[in-house]
């Protein structure tokens, strides 16, 4: 076996080796940097420029949300009795009226013929004692009487037959049947949840915005929600929240959009996209960019003197290659290479950019 502090001392040989040959022999390659960076003849530092002109872009706020259904409801038994029909089950889309269970009917038959028999007796003698009353062989009071009795058969018939109607259990709205709480055989008392509805069409993408996104958004303003399974739908803004959210310091918003087929369900996550109104900007690229001694974020720059400038910069949007930035003029010489070694107020000697590109 060979002497590990023979092999330790072959390493370190030849690592001092390839060391020494960088120092000797340079590099092959072209450092831009140093390149820019050298005194020309004048004393004056070289720095690489690049012109750029503002471009219009749209802006847009991401925020990420969850989809819900623009309305859900628990409907509960109106009247009593037992479930005789299910026309509709969990899961079945139905229209707003559809009869989707029926109760038992009973004697509700029988009460609303019964109360219409009385409504005939009462309103036969509610005309004969108006009749007797014009010939003078009938009082006022009688009159009265006669007509208050008919009244109230009336009322008799009308909540019979409210009755009679309420063991037909109905959708309230279009929409989708989310849970179903009874089965054929079940007895039902006066408020027992039956079914609980949801409506899908339009479906919600509610989000939440900062203090700084909130005050850029619009009510009725377009929004584009972009769902995990590979699917965008656009719609609508209809609320942004008047007041921020105690605990996140946030500001709900809603957007809402067509969902016809119902394929979209409650409670998938989306990315809430919502584009801003076009506006000016550079594309810069983010290595250019330089902290001023406050700390404020800014970009060197040349004057028609060739004298370094700091011009503060607010960033728009940042993307994987490039940053958009506001706050420098439409025209502007940016400093690209060697920003690092000039100062504002320096003369420097501009080398002009020629290929493609940000730098």
């Amino acid at each position: 076996m060979r002497n590990p502090l023979f092999i330790a001392l072959f390493i370190a040989t030849l690592a001092v080796l390839w060391i020494g040959s960088g120092l000797i022999f340079g590099s092959s390659g072209t450092d831009n940097v140093s390149e820019v960076s050298q005194n020309d003849e004048n004393g004056l530092v070289q720095v690489r420029i690049r012109e750029s002109s503002a471009q219009p872009m749209r802006d847009e706020i991401t925020v990420t949300g969850r989809t819900r259904a623009s309305r859900k409801i628990d409907i509960s038994a109106e009247t009593a009795g037992q479930v005789a029909e299910l026309l509709a089950e969990k899961g079945d889309i139905v229209e707003e009226g559809q009869v989707i269970a029926k109760l038992e009917l009973r004697d509700r038959g029988a009460r609303v013929a019964e109360a219409e028999q009385l409504v005939n007796q009462r309103n036969i003698q509610y005309k004969a004692s108006k009749e007797l009353a014009k010939k003078g062989f009938n009082s006022q009071v009688r009159l009265a009487e006669a007509r208050a009795q008919l009244e109230s058969a009336r009322a008799q018939l009308k909540e019979a037959r409210v009755d009679l109607a309420k063991i037909e259990i109905k959708a309230p709205f279009d929409g989708v049947i989310n849970e179903q709480y009874i089965e054929i055989g079940d007895y039902l008392s006066v408020g027992d949840q039956v079914f609980s509805f949801v409506d899908l069409d339009p479906i919600e993408v509610e989000g939440f915005l900062t203090e700084n996104q909130v005050v850029q958004a619009r009510l009725g303003g377009e929004a584009v929600a972009n769902l995990l399974m590979d699917r965008s739908i656009k719609g609508e803004i209809t609320y942004i929240a008047p007041a921020a959210n105690v605990d996140t310091r946030t500001f709900p918003v809603e957007i809402q959009a067509a969902n016809p087929d119902h394929e979209i369900r409650e409670g998938l996550t989306a990315e809430i996209r919502i584009p801003l109104s076009e506006r000016l900007a550079h594309k810069i690229s983010p290595s250019i960019l330089s902290l001023a001694d406050d700390g404020t974020v800014g970009i060197k720059t040349l004057d028609e003197n060739d004298i370094v400038q700091f011009t503060k910069v607010r960033l728009i949007k940042d993307t994987t290659e490039h940053l958009w930035v506001d706050g420098l003029p439409e025209k502007v010489r940016l400093i690209t290479v060697g920003q690092e070694f000039v100062l504002p107020g320096q003369p420097v000697e501009p080398i002009q950019a020629k290929e493609d590109g940000l730098l």
